[in-house]
């Protein structure tokens, strides 16, 4: 019987291309651009900024729930705690996600990377954003 080495993302579930990483476990895209790491912006910016990406000639991205986010969170390592395919994190900061935090109005669930722990924050502050899509 012949056998075949597969491809490293197809093992590991995933499909790395031009700054974006298809999750084929959860049929989920996800943004893994250069502005991921580099950018922090307010809740209400994310959701224009997700609303309006145009990347990989997509144009259907948005915010992540915090049940998406938590699903990139590789909890055998840290620093950053993320799946090892991604390029761009930063590894000690917050990353938004669509969650309002129960009983409030303005506050909103993230995930931060430096160990995959998710906490809240209030939708005024500065934080980073890596925007999701479901796949075709």
């Amino acid at each position: 019987m012949k056998k075949t080495l597969l491809p490293l993302w197809i093992i590991l579930g995933t499909f790395v291309s031009a700054g974006m990483v298809k999750d084929l476990r959860t049929g989920l895209m996800w943004e893994d651009s250069y502005h991921s790491k580099e950018t922090k912006i307010t809740h209400p910016r994310a959701v224009v900024y997700c609303r309006e990406l145009k990347l990989g000639g997509y144009d259907d991205w948005r915010l992540p729930t915090i049940q998406e986010l938590l699903s990139i969170v590789d909890y055998s390592k840290e620093e950053p705690a993320i799946l090892g395919v991604f390029d761009n994190v930063d590894d000690e900061g917050f990353y938004w996600t669509s969650t309002l935090v129960a009983g409030e109005d303005d506050e909103y669930w993230g995930v931060n990377f430096k160990h995959g722990e998710s906490s809240r924050a209030a939708e005024y502050y500065d934080r980073y954003v890596r925007c999701v899509r479901n796949v075709d």
